[in-house]
């Protein structure tokens, strides 16, 4: 398959559903084979079958990204099984909103930290151990939110735990920048995905609210999302490194953002 990324591998955290399975879709068809790393097997299995109908190389690999030795084996299986390694979208991420932080459990705290900086930390690691011993450089892109700089209340674990993907993201940048290795965080804004319509159903969200707000009059998706990862993911951005790129509909830009 031909595209800006034909001849590189990808991994893509929580690729099974949602975001992660939009910015998948996208760096396939840009001709990138893609590992699909997502706690789910069945989702998994199922994301890596439709991605390899695409025409690309594609393997499910279930994997907790809690856990740094799950996280480790995913990525060594990928370069064992696809060749290579050239980038990796740490985008796993679980949804905690409602309740305000004297409400915040122990368990929905740790949970959520432990998914989305820790495992985001995990991947970050083992993208930079590999692409230092390749000595080819690559791209490393974070998930991160326009809640890790835009607070918001009821979202105590979700926004702390975005904040870190960013400074984890300029750390990363500049150790790695010698190496040809770039390190970039998207942080998207409101966005149309199973999670999203899970706390809509359940009542903690209102999506009205966000419709009449968001200067773009509508949610955004995980394909826009993934197109952005494309570019991040490609030569076209060799020179963009330690960067957060909002992608939110001009939510973040007025006051009531």
């Amino acid at each position: 398959m031909s595209g800006v990324l034909s001849g590189k591998v990808a991994l893509v955290t929580g690729a099974g559903t949602g975001l992660g399975r939009g910015i998948a879709e996208e760096l396939a068809r840009a001709g990138a084979d893609v590992a699909v790393a997502e706690i789910d097997p069945a989702s998994a299995d199922r994301a890596a079958a439709e991605l390899a109908d695409l025409g690309v190389r594609s393997r499910a690999y279930p994997t907790d990204v809690s856990k740094s030795a799950e996280v480790d084996a995913a990525f060594a299986a990928t370069v064992r099984d696809l060749g290579r390694l050239d980038v990796v979208v740490n985008n796993a991420g679980i949804s905690r909103v409602g309740p305000h932080t004297h409400e915040v459990t122990d368990e929905d705290w740790h949970d959520s930290i432990a998914v989305m900086q820790t495992g985001v930390f995990f991947g970050i690691r083992a993208a930079g151990r590999i692409m230092i011993e390749q000595g080819s450089g690559g791209s490393i892109i974070n998930i991160s939110s326009i809640r890790g700089f835009s607070p918001n209340p009821g979202r105590m674990t979700y926004c702390a735990a975005k904040a870190a993907v960013i400074m984890m993201t300029h750390i990363a940048a500049g150790e790695w920048a010698g190496h040809g290795i770039r390190v970039n965080a998207i942080a998207p804004g409101v966005l149309r995905t199973p999670m999203w319509d899970d706390d809509v159903a359940r009542g903690a969200i209102d999506e009205q609210l966000y419709l009449d707000v968001v200067p773009a009059k509508r949610l955004g998706t995980p394909r826009e999302v993934g197109r952005l990862a494309v570019y991040l993911a490609s030569d076209d951005s060799v020179y963009v490194n330690g960067s957060c790129i909002t992608i939110d509909g001009a939510l973040t830009s007025i006051p009531a953002g």
